[in-house]
């Protein structure tokens, strides 16, 4: 009797092979390692000092403050150095667009 088999790829390219939990892809080992990543991501993002919701910034002075947060939030090793080039990046094109006079 047939039975489905884990949908992980190791390093190598091969499927795990091990039977699947029921109704699920993966096997046991490799579905609570996806659980705890999901858990360990879902802590970080309630965690984050900028929040995920912070508002945009819609004059220069709220963009120097958002830069002063995101630079803190840096120094404090609260966000990774990849999301804080992303954010400053972001504010470097508003406050751009916020000093142009408008047509």
């Amino acid at each position: 009797m047939p039975y489905p088999t884990c949908n992980h790829r190791k390093l190598g390219g091969v499927l795990c092979g091990s039977p699947a939990l029921r109704g699920k892809k993966l096997c046991f080992y490799h579905h609570r390692d996806h659980q705890r990543q999901q858990y360990a991501e879902r802590i970080l993002r309630s965690n984050d000092p900028l929040r995920p919701s912070a508002p945009l910034p819609r004059t220069l002075p709220d963009t120097q403050i958002m830069l002063s947060e995101v630079l803190t939030a840096l120094a404090d090793d609260g966000i990774s150095t990849r999301r804080a080039g992303k954010l400053l990046y972001a504010l470097q094109q508003t406050s751009t667009s916020l000093r142009k006079p408008a047509s």
